[in-house]
């Protein structure tokens, strides 16, 4: 019985590991446009953008766009520093989305897609609902 318990202990161990290294690639090459941010649509004449793309981010969060690097294991994910473009919007209101846009992006913890909606969430909370685009 002792010469078992090492290779049970291994394979468990092998077991746990490769679980928490695998990558979640449901993101991987799909692009998404915002529909509810906070709970409310995205200002009129403006589509908020999120594309997933070898480890990568980008899109355009209302006036500007971004890009930077995520990982997603499972269903938790992270977002790396974003960079952006600074251009300055015309429309107060869309510099205000675009402000709370990136901050609710660097706060996802977890997220849930189906066939036609990405939903991230902060704690119990989401955030940002997307619609894939065709």
């Amino acid at each position: 019985m002792k010469t078992k318990t090492p290779l049970i202990f291994m394979l468990l161990l092998l077991f746990l590991f490769s679980a928490c290294v695998s990558q979640n690639t449901d993101l991987e090459g799909t692009s998404w446009n915002l529909t509810m941010l906070n709970g409310a649509p995205p200002a009129v004449n403006s589509q908020p953008t999120i594309i997933f793309q070898d480890g990568r981010v980008s899109g355009n969060s209302s006036c500007n766009n971004y890009g930077g690097e995520y990982t997603a294991t499972g269903d938790k994910i992270r977002f790396g520093m974003m960079m952006s473009t600074m251009m300055a919007c015309l429309d107060d209101a869309l510099m205000d989305q675009e402000q709370v846009y990136l901050r609710l992006l660097g706060g996802v913890d977890h997220w849930e897609v189906n066939d036609t909606q990405l939903v991230f969430f902060d704690g119990s909370r989401a955030v940002l609902v997307f619609e894939r685009q065709d």
